[in-house]
């Protein structure tokens, strides 16, 4: 049973609204609603729905064993991942990192929907529609106005906190109650192409089921990561330039396939592929993201280049951090104080990641050499999503020394 806050007017109150049913707003009203928060979690589209970003990390395998859901995942046959092989230039070369936690390659439309449904269970209330208003009372949010899937009709939403999980949409930002989103000026003209092949050749044994990162050259890459027993995600991801120079998605993707990398290429060749999509100018950043009575969770503030999968992992981590700042501030009233501390955290997280993909681009070469040797210990936990709380890893300061020393790289 949902407990309903207490009103003094005649609209719907509830404790929290969240806009949004990702993978951040999902994990975010599962918690909140598991300790007794009544949730309501609106979602435009209908679930399920395709999504990219199907490698997960260490850090999500923890969080899904706190929600109860390990099983599940067996139960769906998302393949189990062992770690990350990177292949080098002209595939000379080649450095694995496995992951130190249990985790998955899924297919996001069913995770997403595992997700939704664990959250229904815990006794958040789901609608569909699409929130077209933030409400505020002077600078506090107080609610949304929403018009439910189907219907004509504006609803007013009274809660204490709103939260944005609406992804890469950011929503908060275009209403103007966060900042203004920024792209970063490094990974800005970039454009990411990818579809599914069906047969694709992988390596033997239990190393076929995990992601394969291909170099090519600076902002140059592609994706490989296995989905079911006989699907592949494949992306290309490189400058937007190709876009313009090759004339379209298809074009960018068939380019990519040939040149990116031979190991590639001998993988998927003469296969037919699925729908084409594409995505560009994905690397951003809003700030702020928290304020009286609001915050924002996962790409709903800030996403950098996809290429060590962080992006759902800091999703669900940072929604579990919300969900204890919400809490707190629920129970003492005291938004700001818990609300700059969740962004604090956020912000740790998110700088680590950056700095790594950042690092990793101007000396990938030197990044596989201590991913085998003198740092792979605090890179296995890097990868692995532990990036919250060890920022001040040997590995890190190493890498912020060598990017604030080179006055070539453009800091983002």
């Amino acid at each position: 049973m949902l407990n309903r806050v207490d009103c003094t007017t005649s609209e719907e109150c509830f404790d929290v609204v969240i806009v949004g049913c990702g993978v951040s707003g999902s994990t975010l009203a599962a918690y909140l609603a598991s300790s007794g928060v009544s949730v309501l979690a609106i979602e435009k589209e209908s679930f399920p729905r395709y999504h990219i970003g199907e490698s997960l990390t260490g850090m999500v395998g923890k969080i899904l064993a706190e929600l109860g859901l390990e099983s599940e995942m067996s139960q769906r046959q998302f393949i189990p991942k062992e770690g990350v092989k990177v292949i080098g230039r002209d595939a000379k070369s080649e450095f694995f990192v496995p992951v130190l936690r249990p985790t998955w390659q899924v297919r996001r439309e069913e995770f997403d929907q595992m997700l939704l449904n664990k959250a229904i269970e815990c006794g958040v209330e789901h609608r569909y529609g699409t929130v077209k208003e933030v409400l505020k009372e002077g600078d506090q949010v107080v609610g949304v106005k929403y018009i439910p899937k189907g219907e004509e009709k504006t609803i007013k939403i009274r809660a204490k906190v709103v939260a944005d999980a609406s992804g890469q949409s950011t929503f908060f930002s275009r209403q103007k109650v966060a900042g203004e989103r920024r792209n970063y000026d490094t990974f800005k003209k970039q454009v990411a192409v990818f579809t599914q092949f069906k047969d694709a050749i992988r390596d033997p044994g239990a190393m076929g089921d995990n992601t394969f990162l291909f170099y090519a050259q600076l902002y140059h890459w592609a994706w490989f990561i296995p989905i079911s027993e006989d699907t592949v995600s494949v992306g290309i991801v490189v400058p937007d330039s190709k876009m313009t120079e090759h004339g379209g998605k298809q074009e960018v993707l068939e380019w990519g396939l040939e040149n990116i990398n031979p190991d590639l290429k001998r993988r998927v060749e003469n296969l037919s592929y699925g729908t084409v999509r594409t995505i560009s100018n994905y690397s951003y950043s809003v700030d702020p993201f928290v304020g009286n009575g609001w915050l924002c969770v996962g790409d709903a503030h800030r996403f950098c280049d996809p290429i060590f999968s962080f992006g759902v992992s800091l999703g669900m981590v940072e929604a579990k951090q919300a969900s204890i700042a919400i809490k707190k501030a629920l129970s003492d009233h005291n938004y700001t104080h818990h609300f700059q501390e969740y962004a604090t955290f956020c912000n740790r997280g998110q700088n680590v990641a950056q700095d790594l993909v950042l690092y990793f681009w101007q000396y990938p070469t030197f990044f596989g050499y201590q991913a085998k040797s003198t740092l792979r210990k605090d890179i296995l936990h890097l990868l692995g999503g532990d990036i919250h709380q060890v920022e001040e890893f040997p590995a890190i300061k190493m890498m912020r020394q060598a990017l604030n020393k080179d006055l070539s790289i453009k800091k983002i």
